[in-house]
């Protein structure tokens, strides 16, 4: 029998589901050249992968098997900058949209509805070699494992705002709910053995939570059979705050603007299946053989250390939701050209993700253009997007992030270690709307 909690959840992804076809099918395609007072709409899908020192290549390598060398080890372990791994990336969708202006006055009522699946892992480099390699070659120093972890977790949300027609900005207050998630982390820990190799120091606290109950459940799918889950839901929900302030000069062809999404708190239930464990082990003048603790019982696994373990159920707390903060500016020398910086933080991302980019409009409808991304979860990769305007207010935008990362198996993209694509459907703004600039501006003429 499943909880109120389980259905509410359901119902909820059921909604947003349904809502997300219907959104889709709102965007007709049809060109005219009508000018309306509706505000801007899109609908976007998107999925991405980066990663800093896993390379695509390496990926495979582990995928089929067999003798894992030096030659394939060592580019990864010398990837290692600033002495930590990434990789992560999200899988998602999400409707904006703004109606008409209140009785032809500024305002109008803007809203956002999507739902998202987040994944981050972080290790130290020290944690790498302690892996592939063993510690044959770590004696005389400390290795760290403070800071390794992973984190899963799908977050759906519905936001309700105003938006200003003629300034742009914009304001939502969103509802999230963190349908269900997992996380594991090593807070604290080292590893230690004297250059002598006759002492041994090592320490570890290591924390997991699933965000789930124990218990078969059954999850009803629109337009489809059910699903039998071996976990029932466990979500949680938050209050936060998102919005879009634009800046844009009325002398010069400029435009800065910041973009800021979830900032706010996450209430969790009690209920989390909670497990935590701590070990650690300090001796001196360790001999290779003997009666008490020696290499030789280390070696076997014959060693008792002092252990704590502790499993239980989590009470309630409260977390900081994935948050998202970014600032972007854009500069058009002329009408057909477009220059973007931006930078960006948030979103479990390790590091700032900084872009650079130019955009081209050599055709009435089409419009293209590059960028470089740096940081996130990834080094530097590129990024090619194209713009097609069905109509004057309606556009398809599709963007390829390192769109070698997709030959997955062949040889040229053993040296790649992102992937990512993002399809886009735009509405634009009608009569009474301030173009926004950039890429997205109506080409519709005013009656």
């Amino acid at each position: 029998m499943m909880k109120f909690q389980t259905k509410a959840s359901i119902f909820i992804v059921s909604l947003l589901f349904t809502s997300s076809i219907a959104a889709a099918a709102s965007l007709n395609p049809n060109d005219s050249t009508k000018v309306k007072r509706g505000g801007d709409a899109s609908f976007s899908v998107w999925a991405n992968q980066s990663g800093n020192v896993l390379s695509t290549g390496f990926i495979s390598s582990m995928a089929h098997g067999g003798f894992i060398g030096h030659d394939i080890l060592d580019p990864v372990l010398e990837a290692h900058e600033g002495g930590m791994g990434f990789f992560g990336g999200s899988i998602g969708w999400e409707k904006k949209w703004a109606t008409k202006p209140f009785k032809g006055g500024k305002w109008a009522l803007c809203g956002s509805m999507g739902s998202e699946i987040l994944y981050d892992s972080r290790w130290t480099s020290d944690m790498f070699e302690l892996i592939f390699y063993g510690n044959g070659g770590h004696t005389g120093r400390v290795d760290v494992l403070s800071g390794t972890g992973m984190r899963m977790a799908e977050y759906n949300r519905f936001g309700l705002g105003f938006e200003n027609t003629k300034t742009r900005q914009r304001l939502e207050v969103s509802l999230v709910q963190r349908l269900a998630g997992a996380e594991w982390s090593i807070p604290y820990g080292y590893f230690s053995v004297s250059e002598n190799a006759d002492s041994l120091d090592t320490y570890l606290q290591t924390e997991a939570r699933l965000h789930a109950l124990d218990g078969p459940s059954t999850m009803n799918v629109p337009f489809g059979d059910s699903l039998d889950l071996p976990f029932g839901f466990l979500p949680a929900y938050g209050i936060g705050i998102s919005g879009s302030l634009p800046l844009a000069s009325e002398t010069l062809p400029i435009r800065f603007e910041i973009n800021f999404s979830d900032f706010g708190i996450l209430f969790e239930p009690q209920g989390s299946s909670v497990a935590w464990f701590q070990e650690g082990i300090a001796t001196t003048g360790l001999p290779v053989f003997g009666d008490s603790l020696t290499w030789e019982s280390v070696i076997e696994g014959d060693v008792n250390t002092d252990s704590l373990l502790l499993t239980g159920r989590s009470v309630k707390r409260m977390t900081l939701l994935p948050y998202r903060l970014s600032a972007d500016f854009i500069y058009e020398p002329s009408p057909d050209v477009m220059i973007e910086l931006s930078a960006a933080t948030g979103g479990w991302m390790p590091e700032p993700l900084f872009t650079a980019g130019v955009g081209w409009t050599p055709f009435k409808r089409l419009a293209f253009g590059v960028q470089a991304k740096y940081g996130g979860w990834g080094k530097m990769r590129p990024v090619v997007w194209a713009q097609l305007k069905v109509s004057c207010r309606r556009m398809l935008v599709v963007e390829i992030e390192d769109p070698m990362g997709f030959f997955i198996g062949n040889e040229s993209s053993d040296f790649t270690y992102n992937r990512g694509i993002t399809i886009r459907l735009e509405r634009l703004a009608g009569d009474g709307w301030d173009a926004r600039g950039g890429r997205f501006k109506s080409t519709c003429k005013r009656e």
